[in-house]
């Protein structure tokens, strides 16, 4: 099975040193002039990005795009305290937004075709996440759960934001399974009509406009500064032999694991190998070239490039595969593990490598799977 899916969310910044801040500030005191110049570059990313996804039809890339734009805002906020009010009104928006998704995915799963009891019971978890979304918008919430998921004593306002992105996406695995195997059929009859090369360049463009703004790309760092934080550099000799070393690795793994499925739990291996499958039937070279780079990269830059050196490997990894909800149970346990392979790869050896890693494995993965 391979890891490709929705990338998740990005890349928490710690809050700027206690000892630093104003009496009752988030942020620090006021900047110069050209660290509030420093913010135009961003506004006509955030700008011409965003419009160009919304005239093209790209919901998902105009989606993150403006996920982008919340962090650019909280990484202003923290860093002074006139851009705090500006942000107070835009911190609602993931809460609320992730709100409407939860009641969207129970009114999808009360009218499913599922059992009656399960269908109440996902139905009635898919509101409960609902209510704990709204709940994580209260500011002293959000201060608790940042503590809790970045083992931070002083967040602030970007980490409350990026808090926030990692409880929805824990939240939403259960209930998007549930609610996915409704439409599963329609995705693997064709699946080059639900995942279309302008959706994947897109995609990729948005992950890496949202990987940059949450580590503070032009408000906090510098270039170079931000290529050290996402951990993008350029290839050393030595990871041509961590590149080859780590695609074996991954593919002798989820061999293995298949393997044991396929004997195991036969009916959950099908299902498995039929999604793959359908990709490599149903999708050319050249787009799947362009889906092993999309989920290289995209998730690589975000998931262990920006959120793994705050969130750590095993809890970034739980999120990687929870954000994969096309797969059986079992196929996402499989996904955890390969996080965890990605992960220890991306702490010795940088996010480039992991990239390189991710995407020809998923190309390697998805080219042979017509002979499963």
């Amino acid at each position: 099975m391979t890891p490709e899916g929705t990338a998740p969310p990005a890349a928490p910044e710690s809050a700027p040193h206690p000892a630093a801040l104003p009496p009752g500030g988030q942020g620090a005191p006021p900047g110069p002039p050209a660290h509030r110049a420093r913010l135009l570059p961003w506004l006509w990313i955030l700008a011409t990005a965003g419009a160009g996804a919304l005239f093209l039809g790209q919901t998902e890339t105009a989606l993150l795009v403006a996920v982008a734009g919340l962090f650019v805002s909280a990484q202003a906020a923290d860093l002074d305290e006139r851009w705090a009010g500006v942000h107070r009104l835009l911190a609602w928006a993931v809460p609320a937004g992730a709100a409407l998704v939860f009641v969207a995915l129970a009114q999808v799963l009360l009218t499913s075709d599922l059992a009656a009891a399960l269908r109440s019971g996902i139905g009635a978890l898919a509101a409960l996440s609902a209510a704990v979304s709204l709940l994580a918008g209260s500011p002293r919430v959000a201060d608790a759960l940042a503590c809790s998921i970045f083992r931070t004593g002083a967040p602030g306002h970007t980490l409350r934001l990026a808090a926030q992105l990692v409880l929805a996406g824990l939240l939403l695995c259960v209930p998007a399974w549930f609610a996915l195997r409704q439409s599963l059929d329609a995705i693997l009859e064709k699946p080059d009509a639900f995942i279309t090369p302008g959706g994947l360049g897109g995609g990729l463009l948005g992950y890496v406009v949202l990987a940059f703004a949450a580590v503070g790309f032009l408000v906090r760092r510098s270039w170079p500064e931000a290529l050290e934080r996402l951990g993008l550099r350029r290839f050393a000799r030595g990871d041509l032999i961590v590149i080859v070393a780590g695609v074996a690795a991954l593919w002798l793994f989820n061999g293995a694991a298949e393997g044991l499925q396929k004997v195991l739990f036969p009916a959950l291996w099908k299902a498995d190998q039929a999604f793959t499958r359908a990709l490599a039937e149903h999708m050319s070279m050249p787009q799947l070239v362009l889906l092993g780079l999309s989920a290289g990269i995209g998730e690589e830059i975000t998931v262990r490039g920006a959120l793994q050196p705050k969130l750590g490997i095993v809890t970034s990894s739980l999120l990687f595969a929870a954000l994969h909800v096309q797969y059986s149970w079992y196929g996402l346990v499989v996904i955890f593990a390969l996080g965890l392979l990605l992960g220890t790869i991306r702490r010795r050896s940088g996010t480039t490598v992991a990239m390189a890693v991710h995407a020809l494995y998923d190309i390697l993965a998805v080219t042979t799977a017509t002979g499963s």
